[in-house]
């Protein structure tokens, strides 16, 4: 249980720096945090939604070691059904398992996978 909190502030720590790193490219930027479905498209709820003047440009996930399975596989499927590109965001450890599920699943070629890591430096 301990480990599902850590991951689900994980996710939504990373999808709140996310939302910082890219406000200057976009203008409009709203999230949707672990559990939490305020901001819809088309009945999906991405964990990122990239806009500029009320056009959606692209859609990102966070995904974390425990959401990293076939689950995810279905909803970026659906997600990248929409039309709109979009981008994966994965631990920099998984980044190779996940391209690898992404080729397997024919989706390399229609999402783009990048990768965070989290260093805290201890003295």
């Amino acid at each position: 249980m301990e480990e599902n909190k850590r991951e689900m502030f994980l996710h939504d720590w990373v999808v709140e720096e996310i939302k910082v790193q890219y406000y200057k490219e976009f203008n409009e930027i709203k999230i949707n945090k672990f559990g939490v479905e305020d901001n819809e498209i088309d009945g999906l709820f991405p964990d990122v939604i990239f806009g500029n003047y009320g056009q959606i440009i692209m859609l990102g996930e966070v995904e974390v070691d425990s959401t990293i399975n076939s689950e995810s596989i279905k909803r970026w499927k659906m997600i990248q059904d929409l039309g709109i590109s979009l981008i994966i965001f994965v631990p920099i450890v998984k980044l190779k398992i996940v391209r690898d599920m992404c080729w397997e699943n024919k989706l390399i070629e229609r999402v783009k996978v990048s990768s965070f890591s989290v260093d805290i430096p201890l003295k």
